[in-house]
């Protein structure tokens, strides 16, 4: 072995050490996964009685090492909840094979630390250090940022082939050759895990522009620059079956969207589910599909199909002869001639699952990869899909059921996925996490704060009270300054209305009380001093959806005219503006300091000094000391000055 193979793995943990010293812990936690798994090499250091030590052990360790030292109270603060109880279930299970199989505790306990390591520690990582939507957006950025690095490696292996890992690691990688060009590798096991891969990070960049999540990236815009190239290297990659799973994953988010149903992407991410179903129960004649392949489509590939498929069949008939809890470790899932020839492939990693722990482990460790995306669906309508963070959320889920997808027919354990389905279900249980002494009271004592609850019948149920109680820590926190909590609260509050509103008939004042929630957000995020990545995107999102919700509303409009002046959105933020003043005759001080502002970035100083005047008589009248409605007078001033 390569001297420089085990020098990487075993100097990660290290590595990992120092990005939690100097990095946000966040930020650490992501650079220390997506960077192990694109960068370390594509094997492993055998250990004596224990798992091969790779890259997932490598960040595994090294990630908890840093929890341990520098953050342990992301441990303490973890609350298990339902959605845990597949993987439980999963670790639990492997040693149940074990000790079925009469291999001992011994060798049961050997295989909860291989999968401990394997899928039980990212999992764990992905539940301690990511919390709500917001958290999910960052880490399907890193990922849409993962792929973007490896350009510089897809476009030279695509027409050399693959050299990048042999001349670093020393490793003596073969290229695969497919649809006339080479198959780049990177420093992944195989050109189609990477395939994969890149096809992965398009989804979510492509989601995300759609989302308006991404507009900048490194000080490049995302949308017109750098996400076509990320989709060009992706279809260098000529992995056929991962760009067709990246086209349905996008139709799938499309035509929820489209349609407002749940129904596409509940079906999208069962598949993982309903394929080992069908044919475990010999439900599907393929013999049909194979015909058509062949005929109309390249003969072999539909050769290679069938001989998937042939195998499959062998696997399960073995499998079958012990359902529960499988076979075990040790290879005693195949099947073997009499001479001890082994006669089958697996392909698949599900059949190896099945194989090897049986039902109990296959369904398992598939909820614990889609159970977060059924927890997704159920808790944010598809209208909801295109916001900025939801959206991040909605597209993790496609790429969970994605990579099951990818699972059916391929064996590429992926833990960073893993580490997804971790955040992602954490986040789906954030908006039922009450924060331990928020506010000094507890039990039934909450109520919701008068100037949102108004005469909203819904305010007096537990999730109203509590929606109310969000409201208080909001309004605490912005007078503290600490607008990061006022935002976070803001955001629990307005979900939980938004749950509510998804319940059955919304009464008015509900409706009236969510909108002002939403449009409050939206007006912290745009004034804000030290706003976040994707804080203004998601202000002017909110704030489109409260104008379209009440048109007639001038408070909405000028909340959005703020919004899409600080966007940069300048022609509809003058719209906005406009619309604002129509309809409320008294003049609002912001509405003319954003026309004083767009009109001067626009070219039209004449006009928006005229604004500007208006604007700044407006503050000085009512000795307003609003620090965000100064700095769009001082920036307009800038603008208009000679």
């Amino acid at each position: 072995m390569p001297i420089l193979i085990p020098i990487a793995l075993i100097g990660w943990i290290p590595v990992c050490l120092v990005l939690f010293a100097f990095l946000p812990r966040r930020q650490a936690v992501l650079v220390g996964v997506v960077g192990a798994w694109l960068f370390l090499p594509p094997g492993g250091v055998s250990l004596a009685g224990l798992p091969d030590y790779t890259k997932t052990s490598a960040f595994g360790y090294g990630i908890m090492l840093a929890t341990l030292i520098f953050t342990p109270d992301r441990i303490a603060r973890l609350r298990p909840g339902w959605v845990d109880l597949p993987m439980a279930c999963f670790i639990g299970g492997v040693f149940a094979s074990s000790v079925r199989n009469g291999l001992g505790v011994y060798d049961g306990l050997s295989s909860v630390n291989m999968n401990l390591t394997l899928w039980g520690i990212p999992y764990l990582i992905g539940r301690l250090h990511f919390e709500n939507a917001r958290d999910i957006r960052a880490a399907a950025i890193a990922v849409v940022v993962g792929g973007l690095v490896y350009v510089p490696i897809c476009l030279p292996e695509s027409v050399l082939g693959a050299f990048v890992a042999s001349k670093i690691y020393g490793l003596n990688l073969y290229s695969d050759v497919r649809l006339g060009g080479y198959r780049p590798r990177g420093f992944f096991y195989r050109g189609l895990e990477l395939g994969f891969w890149m096809s992965g990070s398009s989804l979510l960049g492509l989601w995300l522009a759609r989302c308006r999540a991404v507009p900048w990236l490194a000080g490049l815009p995302f949308t017109t620059l750098l996400l076509p190239i990320l989709v060009i290297s992706t279809l260098l990659c000529r992995s056929s079956g991962a760009l067709a799973l990246l086209a349905m994953g996008l139709a799938v988010l499309w035509l929820s969207t489209r349609l407002k149903t749940r129904l596409i992407m509940l079906l999208w991410i069962s598949l993982g589910i309903l394929y080992p179903t069908v044919r475990v129960v010999d439900a599907w004649e393929y013999e049909g599909l194979i015909a058509f392949l062949s005929e109309n489509f390249d003969d072999d590939r539909s050769r290679s199909l069938a001989f998937r498929l042939a195998n499959e069949d062998l696997l399960m008939e073995k499998a079958l002869l012990r359902p529960v809890f499988g076979w075990g470790g040790w290879g005693r899932a195949r099947v073997y001639d009499v001479g001890g020839r082994d006669l089958t492939v697996t392909d698949g990693y599900w059949v190896i699952v099945m194989g090897s722990n049986g039902v109990v482990g296959l369904l398992s460790l598939t909820l614990a990869f889609v159970g977060p995306a059924f927890a997704f669906v159920a808790r944010y309508p598809p209208r909801r899909w295109t916001e900025p963070d939801i959206g991040a959320m909605a597209a993790v889920s496609t790429l969970l059921g994605m990579y099951l997808m990818d699972c059916l027919m391929n064996a590429f354990p992926n833990a960073l996925y893993m580490a997804l389905a971790g955040a992602l279900a954490s986040a789906t249980m954030d908006r039922a996490r009450i924060p331990s002494g928020a506010w000094g009271i507890g039990g039934d004592e909450g109520v919701a704060t008068p100037d949102e609850a108004g005469d909203d019948p819904t305010a007096s149920t537990p999730e109203g009270r509590l929606a109310g109680r969000y409201v208080e820590l909001a309004q605490a926190s912005r007078l503290a300054g600490d607008y990061a909590s006022a935002a976070e609260a803001r955001r629990h509050a307005y979900d939980l209305l938004a749950v509510m509103a998804e319940r059955g008939p919304e009464p008015p004042a509900a409706r009236r009380r969510r909108l002002d929630c939403g449009n409050d957000l939206a007006w912290l995020l745009a004034t804000r001093p030290d706003p976040e990545p994707g804080d203004l995107e998601e202000g002017a999102e909110l704030a489109r959806a409260a104008a379209e919700a009440e048109p007639g509303d001038p408070a909405y409009w000028n909340t959005l005219a703020l919004a899409l002046c600080r966007l940069g959105d300048d022609e509809a933020a003058l719209a906005a503006a406009r619309r604002s003043m129509e309809l409320d005759a008294a003049w609002n001080g912001y509405d003319m300091a954003v026309l004083a502002l767009a009109l001067a970035r626009t070219g039209r100083r004449e006009e928006a000094a005229r604004w500007l005047a208006e604007a700044s008589s407006w503050r000085d009248e009512r000795r307003s000391r609003e620090p965000s409605l100064n700095a769009l007078i001082a920036e307009a001033a800038a603008l208009v000055a000679p």
